[in-house]
C-alpha cells in the first residue's frame, strides 16, 4: 500500500469516525409539546430526550422511533404519530447539532455556546416535585423555564440546557411554544447516531436550504408541466401561511 493510498485511507476512516456520535444517557423524559407553528395551525404532540448530564438527543416522538429503530437502540415503543416536529437535536462534546430529513434531502448544522439564564426565586410544583424558575432571552423570544435540582442533568427540551437541574416546564411569553415533562425514568442504554448520511451547512445555508426544501420546488424536475408545476407552488404557499411561527424568530440571536 503506498503512502499516498494509506494517509487518505485513513483521513477517510478519522472524518468516518468523526461523525459517529456515542454516549450513555442516564435518563429518558416524554415532554408534551403545545406548538404553535403558524397563525392558524396548533399542534400537540410528544417529545422524547435522552441524556446525561452533558450529552443528549431530542426529538418529536416520531422521529425518536425512526431513528432508534434505525440506529438500535433496545426497549423502545413502537407506536407511531402522523404529524410531528421535524428537527432533531444531538448535544455531544459542547457541540449542538440539529438536523432534518426533507423528501430525500438529509442536511444539518453546528453551533457552539449555550443559553444565560437569569435565576429567580420562584417556585412552582410540577408533577409533585417542586421546581424553581429562570428566564431567558433567546432566538427572539423570551423564555421561562421551571428546573429541579433533584434531577441534576443539565438538560430541558430543544437547545434549552444549562440550569443546574433539569428543566420540566419551558414556554415562550406568547405562549406560542411549551413544554411540560410528562413523564422521566432511568434509561442506561448505549446511545448512537451516524451523522455520515447528512450533509453539513453552516446555519445560514441550512436554514435556506429547508426553506427551499419544504416551501419552493427547488427539488422537482424543470420539465414538470406548467400546470402541475402552478398547482404544487399554490399548495407550497398554502403550507407557507400555516407554517410561519418557527420556534426561532431569530436564529442568529
Amino acid at each position: 500500500m503506498s503512502k499516498c493510498f494509506l494517509f487518505f485511507f485513513l483521513l477517510g476512516f478519522t472524518i468516518s469516525f468523526a461523525q459517529k456520535i456515542a454516549f450513555i444517557p442516564s435518563i429518558k423524559v416524554e415532554y408534551t409539546g403545545s406548538l404553535q407553528l403558524g397563525e392558524k395551525y396548533h399542534q400537540e404532540q410528544k417529545f422524547i430526550l435522552l441524556g446525561n448530564s452533558r450529552d443528549y438527543y431530542f426529538a418529536a416522538v416520531q422521529n425518536y422511533l425512526n431513528d432508534t429503530r434505525q440506529y438500535g437502540i433496545r426497549g423502545i415503543d413502537t407506536r407511531a404519530i402522523s404529524d410531528y416536529f421535524q428537527e432533531r437535536l444531538i448535544k455531544w462534546k459542547d457541540k449542538t447539532t440539529v438536523l432534518i430529513t426533507v423528501m430525500d434531502s438529509k442536511i444539518r448544522y453546528e453551533e457552539t455556546g449555550g443559553i444565560k439564564w437569569v435565576l429567580y426565586s420562584d417556585t412552582k410544583v410540577i408533577n409533585g416535585i417542586k421546581c424553581q424558575m429562570a428566564a431567558t432571552n433567546k432566538y427572539g423570544r423570551r423564555w421561562i423555564a421551571y428546573f429541579s435540582k433533584e434531577y441534576p442533568q443539565s438538560l430541558g427540551p430543544y437547545k434549552f440546557s444549562g440550569l443546574p437541574g433539569l428543566i420540566f416546564e419551558l414556554y415562550d411569553i406568547r405562549n406560542d411554544y411549551h413544554f411540560i415533562l410528562e413523564k422521566i425514568e432511568k434509561y442506561t442504554d448505549d446511545f448512537d447516531f451516524n451523522l455520515n448520511e447528512y450533509k453539513n451547512y453552516s446555519k445560514a445555508k441550512y436554514l435556506k436550504a429547508k426553506y427551499n426544501m419544504e416551501f419552493t420546488l427547488a427539488g422537482y424536475p424543470a420539465d414538470m408541466g406548467e400546470e402541475l408545476r402552478k398547482e404544487l407552488q399554490n399548495a407550497y404557499d398554502r403550507k407557507k401561511k400555516m407554517y410561519n411561527n418557527p420556534i426561532e424568530l431569530n436564529p442568529f440571536e
